[in-house]
């Protein structure tokens, strides 16, 4: 047992002053070898004036830089590989839209796209005109089969922006049109507009109350809706 750890038995009230610590590294070399956690927490001053302190303090500054940099490089890679998974999916839908015939086909590429592609777990296409007796998708609606004048007043107001937006799942209208309303949160609300004129609107619904959110980027959904906005126009 060194001399310090003597002191310990016989002396639990008495401070380790500076020598103590100093005898006991001095016979234990290897100390921070085994603590090296301790390193992290050692301040060691220089007394070569003030051009040292300087350097010290440039080192600081230039590691932090450092540290900043590499965080935001990471941020800017990890963006890109989103946003070529994403394109990647997108181009793969648009592919898939441009080659429709009518709309059981555009109805099927939205929905196995949103539920297969982007996690999504209810699509429903939802048209402001009347529906022919072939479009019988089981995703595809008109608001002209809504007998509440109130709840297809509602679903139309849907589009009146002219942008794709985020909102919680809720409301009559909304649960009309999805068999699984109990279970879904938030929605992501498409309108879908052709010179100007709303043609309808695409809702994309999620079990995951913030799958949908504020925070989303939009961009990709507003692509979408132009895309599918024109393929809607030569049926």
């Amino acid at each position: 047992m060194s001399n310090i750890d003597k002191n310990n038995v016989t002396h639990q009230d008495k401070p380790i002053d500076g020598s103590a610590v100093a005898d006991y590294l001095r016979q234990n070399p290897d100390f921070f070898n085994q603590r090296s956690e301790l390193l992290a927490s050692i301040e060691l001053a220089h007394n070569c004036g003030q051009a040292t302190s300087l350097i010290e303090r440039q080192t600081q500054v230039m590691r932090q830089k450092i540290q900043d940099y590499a965080t935001r490089m990471s941020d800017v890679l990890s963006t890109a590989r989103r946003n070529d998974v994403q394109f990647e999916k997108t181009k793969r839908l648009v592919t898939e839209l441009s080659a429709a015939t009518h709309l059981n086909d555009i109805t099927e590429a939205l929905k196995q796209s949103f539920t297969a592609e982007f996690h999504s777990d209810a699509v429903q296409l939802v048209l402001f005109s009347d529906l022919k007796s072939q479009d019988n998708h089981a995703n595809l609606s008109s608001t002209q089969s809504i007998d509440n004048k109130v709840d297809r007043a509602h679903i139309q107001a849907l589009a009146a922006k002219n942008w794709a937006y985020c909102q919680t799942f809720s409301g009559p209208a909304m649960e009309q049109l999805f068999p699984s309303y109990k279970k879904l949160k938030s929605s992501a609300i498409v309108p879908l507009y052709r010179h100007e004129k709303a043609l309808g609107v695409l809702i994309i619904a999620s079990n995951s109350a913030d799958h949908y959110s504020d925070q989303l980027d939009t961009l990709f959904l507003n692509h979408v809706a132009a895309v599918t906005s024109r393929c809607l126009g030569r049926m």
